[in-house]
């Protein structure tokens, strides 16, 4: 698959998750702070984030899926795009 595409496609599914991040950082009692520690950034790049002011990179986005995976911030019926993106991971 040319790298253009992987790139517009990961660009898409970060989009999808900053879009619905403090949401769902909500929905399971998480908070920035929580989840900068388990993706090793700082609350306030969480923040940042949050707010568009700072870009999340590819791994920041992995490491947050997981951990908010793992926190059972996703259900196929809420967050079907979740699982469509993460089919596509890899």
């Amino acid at each position: 698959m040319p790298e253009l595409l992987l790139s517009v496609e990961r660009s898409a599914m970060v989009s999808d998750l900053i879009e619905n991040l403090a949401k769902l950082r909500q929905k399971v009692g998480m908070s920035q702070e929580a989840l900068g520690n388990c993706v090793g950034k700082s609350r306030q790049k969480i923040s940042d984030i949050e707010r568009r002011t700072a870009p999340m990179a590819w791994d920041t986005y992995i490491a947050a899926c997981v951990a908010l995976d793992h926190a059972g911030a996703f259900s196929k019926e809420e967050t079907p795009w979740y699982y469509e993106a993460k089919s596509k991971w890899f």
